[in-house]
């Protein structure tokens, strides 16, 4: 199978999202993930257990989803990087790894000695990868954040919901999971960089910068006019009307605009040819305002179910789709066909269904993955790879530095 980081050996120093779905995606890709965790508890996302979010009955209660989802294919290496054996543990897999990367605090693993400028001796090549909160420079660099911050400060909470509700975040750690993936292509960069220079790179990626980014569309308006757009409501911040979502008699679907090119078919299905040439209901007035569209949609929608509107309308090749859950998704033929949902045979917890990356070369599907490691699982198995003599191991051991 076509995986085109294979030989490539990544140090991820990281936690819960940002480094850790970074790597997640190098992984896939067929790099060689070393994960250094804390010794007393390993990565923070370990504690946030099944059983915290659905109770004690739920499935695989006392084990962790968010690790398993984040670390899959990775190897797991203990190392207390405050003690001098274990900072020198990091600069030797250094000198025969490609890539570093962490989302630790900007400043962490310079005070610690394992910063670029330290790296970069250990490994003139190495490629060193900041995921941070804020950005490297500015009055903002040192603050702490989450994914929710940076997404209130970027302008979407501001964004979400309706008009008169409360600012809405996004349902999921948007922030974060954007993050990982711009952490993921800089890294994708720097390496080939690196294999025209010779030298060693250094790669900057925000969570901040990437919510930024990704209101280009949007963001982009305010720049242009100096205002500001309205809220999303159930559709998005220009369009409404034909686009958005819309209650069935049983469930919601979701509309992503009407032309002027299959508007004949969109009335005959919803049985409105009345307003077929309705002036109102022309062009891009279907969506921009489209406040009289959002109307008529609210009032006919509601009269069928979802699985009676759907066929209809995809038969008119019209812009939509149903709106579905995650266990609609992971059960989904079309994410599994295309590697999105995977299988996981996970020794504890039987099999699983884990998101995958949306990442295919060459035709080629990768349906299954495999676990996240426990804590530790890999430490002597990395050591040795790094030149560690057994004698060495047990004396690092007894130090306490893994």
């Amino acid at each position: 199978m076509s995986r085109p980081l294979v030989g490539t050996k990544v140090i991820e120093i990281g936690q819960e999202i940002q480094g850790p779905f970074a790597g997640l995606c190098l992984a896939d890709l067929g790099a060689d993930v070393i994960k250094i965790e804390n010794k007393e508890g390993g990565d923070l996302s370990r504690a946030i257990l099944a059983g915290l979010i659905g109770g004690p009955k739920v499935r695989n209660a006392g084990m962790s989803h968010y690790y398993n989802a984040m670390n899959r294919g990775k190897r797991s290496v203990t190392v207390d990087l405050k003690h001098p054996e274990g900072a020198e543990l990091v600069r030797r897999l250094a000198r025969v790894c490609d890539v570093v990367l962490t989302n630790y605090r900007i400043g962490v693993l310079d005070r610690l000695g394992l910063g670029f400028e330290d790296l970069k001796k250990a490994n003139p090549r190495i490629v060193f990868a900041q995921g941070s909160s804020w950005g490297p420079r500015g009055p903002w660099v040192t603050r702490p954040s989450r994914d929710i911050l940076a997404q209130a400060a970027s302008g979407i909470v501001a964004k979400g919901g309706r008009p008169a509700d409360p600012p809405m975040p996004a349902p999921f750690a948007v922030a974060d999971q954007s993050g990982g993936l711009s952490l993921a292509a800089g890294i994708l960069a720097a390496l080939f960089a690196r294999e025209r220079t010779g030298q060693a790179q250094r790669v900057d990626v925000s969570i901040y910068g990437t919510m930024i980014a990704l209101q280009t569309f949007e963001m982009g308006y305010a720049g242009f006019t100096g205002e500001e757009p309205a809220r999303a409501g159930c559709g998005h911040q220009f369009l409404h009307g034909a686009w958005g979502t819309y209650r069935t008699r049983d469930g919601y679907i979701c509309l992503g605009s009407v032309d002027d090119n299959h508007w004949p078919a969109f009335c005959r299905v919803l049985g409105i040819q009345d307003l077929q040439n309705d002036p109102e209901l022309a062009g891009l007035t279907r969506i921009i305002p489209g406040d009289k569209m959002e109307k008529v949609l609210l009032e006919i929608f509601p009269r069928r179910t979802t699985a009676e509107w759907l066929p209809e309308l995809h038969a008119a090749d019209v812009l939509v789709t149903e709106v579905v859950d995650y266990r609609g998704v992971m059960a989904s033929e079309q994410a599994r066909l295309n590697g999105y949902v995977v299988e996981v045979e996970h020794g504890a917890a039987g099999s699983l269904a884990m998101p995958g990356t949306p990442i295919s070369l060459n035709g080629e599907l990768r349906t299954a993955a495999p676990p996240a490691p426990e804590l530790g699982q890999h430490t002597e198995e990395v050591m040795l790879e790094a030149g560690y003599s057994w004698e060495d191991i047990s004396r690092v051991r007894d130090s306490g530095a893994v």
